[in-house]
């Protein structure tokens, strides 16, 4: 470890899985704002980082959100016609958020965004990529169409940059079939990465990071620690035309949200939950109605397998919406703070009945995105 200076702060975390040591360069805003740790299913990986403004593990206002959307999106260097990519699952929210944010700030200025994917459509495939700690690596990237693969500028968002890997093979491949690109911007809320330079170096472009605080960590596994067994988590790899939306942000292609009756009351404490990749309608529909109703949140189901403890005050386990077959879960929601929860989802992606009856009578399923385009 590098001896610490006055613009560095240094954090132990102990888990049971091991010891997690973190060093900052001047956090803004304070760690704790940021982020709780939890112990990821995972014999790859024994640690989690949890975002406490992502709204993903962790139910979050839409302000909160937003505020991160907006930082993120003003801290972007100067960008020409960019294209921008999310990485599914975690970021598809934070990815289009950040997009749609730097739109706000740019009327005017062309911009195209799609997010990764984990399912196999009819859709032409532009390439695929690894995520090598991931429990679930392989990404899929389809063709977003002329104007996003002209873009000069390649922006990256994902919700923590560890060693950068990920969006490193991303930009490569990218770059193998675009080589007119000129830049590509690296976008993270934390980034733990040391290999910066490196990065640059492999790439043969410039490559700017962002961030909204950044610094590095070590961890060392417990001796006598264990992991349960890992859960499915791949998914069958059956086609998925038939359940998903035929236009949208996984084509790279903008789509309008309408909002049903709802008829929310403004003493309800409401609670919008995205299912899976399908996260940014939440947090807009939460955004929505929050100036409506006495307090609003929005959370995401996961297929990421983590265990309960720490920040993970409460874990439900159901059946993915999509067809896979796979456990998915839901972090954090004790349905009693609540008087509604809507649920979203997007085409035949129903979410599990399962899931519907561990949430009660105050669930509702919300379909934002219809099968075919409006």
């Amino acid at each position: 470890m590098t001896p610490a200076s006055p613009a560095r702060t240094e954090h132990t975390v102990t888990l049971p899985s091991g010891t997690l040591k973190l060093w900052l360069e001047a956090p803004h805003p304070p760690l704790d704002t940021l982020l709780d740790y939890a112990v990821r299913q995972n014999p790859r990986r024994g640690f989690l980082f949890v975002s406490r403004v992502l709204g993903k593990h962790i139910p979050v206002s839409p302000l909160v959100a937003a505020g991160t959307y907006r930082t993120l999106a003003a801290a972007l260097p100067t960008l020409t016609a960019p294209h921008f990519v999310g990485l599914a699952e975690t970021a598809t929210a934070l990815g289009e958020g950040v997009f749609q944010a730097w739109r706000g700030q740019h009327p005017g200025q062309a911009a195209t965004f799609q997010h990764t994917t984990r399912y196999q459509t009819d859709r032409p495939l532009l390439l695929r990529f690894d995520e090598p700690h991931s429990h679930a690596p392989a990404h899929l990237l389809y063709d977003p169409g002329p104007a996003a693969r002209a873009a000069t500028d390649l922006v990256l968002i994902d919700d923590e940059l560890s060693t950068g890997t990920t969006l490193e093979n991303l930009a490569r491949e990218w770059h193998r079939l675009h080589p007119h690109l000129r830049r590509v911007v690296m976008v993270s809320l934390t980034d733990w990465c040391s290999r910066r330079d490196e990065i640059e170096r492999a790439l043969a472009l410039p490559v700017t990071f962002v961030s909204l605080t950044r610094g590095g960590y070590s961890f060392t596994p417990a001796p006598d620690w264990q992991p349960p067994e890992l859960p499915a988590v791949t998914g069958n790899g059956a086609d998925k035309s038939a359940v998903l939306p035929s236009a949208g942000p996984r084509y790279g292609q903008a789509v309008a949200l309408s909002w049903p009756d709802l008829d929310l009351c403004a003493t309800d404490r409401v609670l919008v939950l995205g299912t899976g990749e399908y996260q940014y309608p939440a947090f807009a529909l939460a955004q929505h109605i929050e100036p409506a109703v006495s307090s609003c949140a929005f959370s995401a189901t996961t297929r990421s397998p983590v265990l309960k403890g720490l920040a993970m005050t409460s874990k439900l386990s159901f059946s993915d919406n999509a067809g896979d077959g796979m456990p998915n879960y839901l972090y954090n929601v004790n349905p009693d703070l609540y008087t509604r929860i809507l649920v979203t989802y997007e085409g035949r992606c129903f979410p599990d009945p399962a899931l519907m009856a561990l949430l009660g009578e105050k669930a509702e399923a919300v379909c934002l995105s219809p099968l075919e385009a409006q």
